[in-house]
């Protein structure tokens, strides 16, 4: 039997058999995923040959704790495994569409064809030929986070988003988080936490934080952008830079212009797709699986983080006018619900806003304006975001149908009113949540659009709340969003005076005709008999409206006696074309 030792002071071997290659306890996941034979180091030497990134994982034999517990929950009769949107789901034509894809790439056929030549040959992805590489890029120099805020000031904007914008995009790892703010500033050597994500974490916090950091978050956002385009635009990223591009997403959506806001979601979705975040389980060439990073980055957060970036992506399209970026191949699941986090119920509202996809022939908007209706909203953020997508609702159904039903109104006029209803919650408690001006604009534009009474009359609740909105946060982008919605509330006034002006100068013409061709002047009502006098032929009549234009006497012809057979063959001869038989 063939043996070897090694010697506890040197290292070196006392047997020729140390020069066969040693066989590791436990392999790499390069080596371990092409069945390599690896030798423990760290890099491997396999890994340091073709260039791949040398990282171990734990593999028990046995199942934790944890997966049991979970396998125990769902195997519950009352469980209910969260489906991804019908809309995201994956196909048998997705799986066509990738292979097409991928086959569109040089880049990815290169490696299939070193594979396909010798299954231990594996090129790695975007290097060869892909251009000359006449300038090699040095990342820009980035000024620190530690010198635009202290530890106690990144704490208090941290907490600030976990409080408020964490409950609805649960994407991040809050103990990772908080752990590594304490050793950026303790011990900065080991902290693995990139500054860029710290400065976006705080950029959103300090809308919900302290106001007085304010006047640095400009020149935070500013190094956090340069370093992060640096890391995810220019080289390629990983799951943490499209955490901070969400972070970057949000603050945007919530103070920048609408382009830049879209253009953001769009970089998040394509990040997205550079690192394989959704597909869960991937055997293609050009989205390798995710890769585990420090342990914090598990399946929960890769799928929290994945949705969170569809979900706003899809959002701000839908309220831009502009084309989402579309996956194929979606195989990662819904997050799991948790105790106190609303990201899973958040989603299952994204999922109903599957029928306003612009790419749907044909939309049940019955069906969707009832279960939007019937959705139960946990959070006043929650519920803003119902109510605009029943006004989006609006918008496309008045596309197809100018005059849609008193039902689909007043659903939309109900769902609309709540969620101005919990804007003015959200005001009145100082949280600056994106919707809050938006919804009751939004609101008066639709009930001014419908043009009935219904909606007309609440239009003043939807301004009230407007008007306490911009009074709580005088802004100037609020303060113009009030002037406009008075300014469409008069013209819609002066229509109506003009219209109503119109109508009036009609009546006036017609009184001063005089006599038509059935002059209403001389209309005249049967008299009731006398003393049981029977009434035949022509009756004894009395004229109904009075002289000089002025309205009908409407109690007299309402009156049950009143014979409509009469007034229209004896006194209005002109009917007899109707109605030859003298009936109604």
């Amino acid at each position: 039997m063939d043996t070897y030792s090694v010697s506890q002071d040197d290292g070196e071997t006392s047997s020729p058999a140390r020069e066969k290659r040693p066989r590791a306890k436990q392999a790499c996941e390069p080596c371990r995923l092409r069945k390599r034979r690896c030798d423990g180091a760290m890099p491997c030497n396999m890994c340091r040959q073709f260039e791949y990134k040398c990282y171990f994982e734990k593999h028990p034999r046995k199942r934790s704790k944890l997966v049991e517990q979970n396998a125990h929950h769902e195997q519950s009769p009352d469980y209910v495994r969260p489906e991804p949107p019908a809309q995201d789901r994956f196909t048998a034509e997705d799986t066509l569409k990738t292979r097409s894809m991928e086959a569109n790439s040089g880049i990815a056929f290169t490696r299939l064809l070193g594979q396909r030549l010798d299954p231990s040959f594996g090129p790695k992805l975007f290097t060869f030929a892909w251009n000359l590489g006449m300038v090699s890029y040095v990342p820009p120099p980035v000024t620190p986070i530690t010198e635009f805020l202290d530890q106690n000031q990144m704490y208090a904007l941290a907490k600030a988003h976990f409080n408020h914008i964490h409950l609805l995009y649960g994407f991040l790892d809050k103990e990772w988080v908080l752990q590594q703010i304490s050793m950026r500033w303790a011990q900065p050597e080991h902290c693995t936490i990139p500054d860029h994500l710290l400065a976006n974490l705080a950029a959103v916090g300090s809308l919900y934080g302290d106001a007085s950091l304010h006047s640095r978050i400009p020149m935070l956002l500013e190094s956090a952008k340069k370093a992060l385009e640096a890391t995810s635009l220019m080289q390629p990223p990983n799951v943490i830079d499209v955490q901070s591009w969400l972070l970057r997403c949000m603050y945007l959506r919530s103070t920048g212009h609408p382009h830049a806001c879209h253009t953001a979601t769009c970089i998040v979705m394509h990040l997205v797709e550079a690192i394989g975040l959704h597909e869960e389980t991937s055997n293609t060439t050009l989205h390798p699986p995710t890769i585990t990073v420090q342990g914090h980055q598990t399946a929960e957060i890769r799928r929290r983080t994945f949705w969170s970036a569809r979900m706003i992506n899809t959002w701000v399209s839908f309220e831009y006018g502009r084309s989402r970026v579309t996956l194929r191949g979606i195989t990662t699941q819904l997050p799991t619900p948790r105790d106190g986090d609303y990201t899973l119920d958040y989603l299952n509202l994204y999922s109903l806003s599957c029928f306003l996809d612009p790419e749907r022939s044909e939309s049940q908007w019955e069906d969707f304006l009832r279960q939007l209706d019937e959705y139960e909203s946990k959070h006043d953020a929650i519920e803003m975001s119902k109510g605009n997508l029943a006004l989006c609702g609006y918008r496309r159904i008045r596309l197809v149908n100018p005059n849609p039903s008193s039902e689909i109104t007043n659903s939309i006029i109900r769902i609309g009113l709540s969620a101005v209803e919990a804007a003015q919650r959200l005001c009145r408690t100082g949280v600056p949540w994106w919707h809050m001006a938006n919804v009751p604009f939004q609101a008066i534009c639709v009930f001014l659009a419908m043009d009935l009474r219904e909606s007309l009359s609440h239009i003043s609740a939807a301004l009230e709340v407007l008007e306490e909105v911009v009074e709580r946060f005088p802004t100037a982008s609020s303060k113009e969003a009030l002037k406009m919605a008075r300014s469409l509330v008069r013209l819609s006034k002066r229509r109506k005076d003009e219209d109503s002006d119109i109508l009036g100068q009609t009546l006036k013409r017609s009184a001063s005709k005089g006599h038509g061709a059935a002059d209403l002047s001389m209309v005249t009502t049967p008299q009731p008999p006398v003393d049981g006098e029977v009434v035949s032929g022509a009756v004894e009549t009395s004229p109904t409206t009075l002289s000089n234009g002025e309205d009908w006497a409407f109690d007299v012809i309402n009156n049950s006696d009143f014979d409509w057979n009469v007034f229209l063959t004896a006194e209005m001869p002109a009917f007899n074309s109707f109605a030859p038989d003298g009936t109604m």
